[in-house]
C-alpha cells in the first residue's frame, strides 16, 4: 500500500454484494460526516440494484462476482486516500456516533480499534445466528485489549496498515481474523470501543441460511486458528481431524458455555442457546468436511 497524493483524514471502505441497505448505510454516513472534503467513502463490489448513488463523498467501485470480501476490501484499501480507514459491512448500519468513537480513539493513539455489534430479535434464526457470530463484541462488553476484531465495524491507521499489508484474498471467510491476529503478531493493541456501535442485519432467515453459513465459515477460520495458534490459543487437539466428528457435540457445548459465558448474554439472550448450540455443531461438521489439508 503507497501513500498517495491529496490525502484526507480518513475513508471508509464497503464490500458491496447486492445489499438492499446499502442506500440507508450511505445515508446513515453522510449525515455523520461534518466535511467532506475530508472524507471518503469507496463502496467495491456488485450493485446489481444500483442502490449506490456517486457523488464527490462516495464512490463505487465495481467488481465482478467472483470477488469476495477481501479482494473487494484490498481493493478499497488500495484507492483509499485516508489516514485512518474505516471498514463497515453492506449488512451493517452504522450508529449516529460510529466515526465520532472510532476517530476519537484513533487521536488517543489506538492504531487498530473494533466496536460493537448489536441487532435484533424479532426473527429467531437471525438472532441466535448473530449471537453466535458476535457475544464478543456486544455493546455491554467492556472497552479495552481483544484478541482480535472484526471488518464488520472496524478502523486500521494507515502506517499499521502499510506495514502489515493487505487482507489474505484467499481467505473468503475469517480474512479479518487473520489480518487482526497479523497485526497483534507485529506488536499492534487490538482495542475494542463499545461506543462505536453498528447495527448487523444479515439475511438469514432460514435453517438451510444458518447451517450454510457456519458450514462454510469453518475451513477458514480453522485454518487461521491453526495457523496462529499460540495467539489465538487453539486446543492442540483441533490439529486432528476426527475430533470434529467425534468430539463434535463436546466441542459445541465447549463452545456455547463460551458463548454465554457473560451473564448479560443469558439475560438478554438466552432464548438462543438451542441455536446457537446448533450453529456450533454445525461449524465442527464442516471442519470435518472441509479440514485444512495442510494439517491432515
Amino acid at each position: 500500500m503507497t501513500r498517495v497524493a491529496a490525502m484526507k483524514a480518513f475513508s471508509i471502505i464497503i464490500p458491496l454484494w447486492n445489499s438492499l441497505v446499502i442506500d440507508r448505510i450511505l445515508a446513515a454516513l453522510r449525515l455523520q460526516i461534518e466535511d467532506p472534503s475530508e472524507a471518503e467513502i469507496l463502496v467495491v463490489g456488485v450493485d446489481e440494484s444500483r442502490l449506490v448513488t456517486e457523488d464527490a463523498l462516495v464512490r463505487f467501485i465495481p467488481t465482478g462476482p467472483s470477488a469476495n470480501g477481501a479482494v473487494n476490501r484490498n481493493i478499497g484499501l488500495r484507492e483509499a486516500r485516508g489516514e485512518i480507514l474505516l471498514f463497515l459491512d453492506h449488512d451493517c448500519l452504522p450508529g449516529p456516533d460510529w466515526i465520532k468513537w472510532h476517530l476519537e480513539r484513533q487521536r488517543q493513539g489506538e492504531r487498530v480499534v473494533g466496536g460493537s455489534v448489536t441487532f435484533g430479535s424479532a426473527d429467531y434464526l437471525q438472532w441466535a445466528d448473530n449471537v453466535s457470530a458476535f457475544h464478543d463484541l456486544l455493546p455491554f462488553t467492556l472497552p479495552g485489549a481483544r484478541t482480535y476484531l472484526a471488518t464488520a465495524n472496524l478502523s486500521v491507521h494507515r502506517t499499521v496498515v502499510e506495514r502489515a499489508g493487505e487482507m489474505e484474498p484467499r481467505l473468503v471467510r475469517a480474512h479479518d481474523l487473520e489480518w487482526t491476529v497479523r497485526f497483534r503478531a507485529l506488536g499492534y493493541r487490538l482495542y475494542f470501543e463499545p461506543r462505536a456501535m453498528v447495527f448487523h442485519d444479515p439475511p438469514r432467515h432460514t435453517w438451510a441460511a444458518v447451517w450454510r453459513h457456519w458450514f462454510t465459515d469453518a475451513h477458514d477460520t480453522l485454518s487461521v486458528r491453526l495457523r496462529y495458534q499460540d495467539l489465538l490459543r487453539t486446543p492442540r487437539l483441533a490439529q486432528h481431524r476426527w475430533i470434529f466428528l467425534w468430539g463434535a457435540p463436546l466441542i459445541a457445548a465447549w463452545a456455547t458455555v463460551r458463548t454465554f459465558g457473560h451473564m448479560r448474554i443469558i439475560k438478554s439472550h438466552g432464548l438462543t442457546l438451542p441455536l446457537v448450540y446448533f450453529t456450533k455443531l454445525a461449524w465442527c461438521w464442516g471442519a470435518y468436511q472441509n479440514f485444512p489439508k495442510a494439517t491432515q
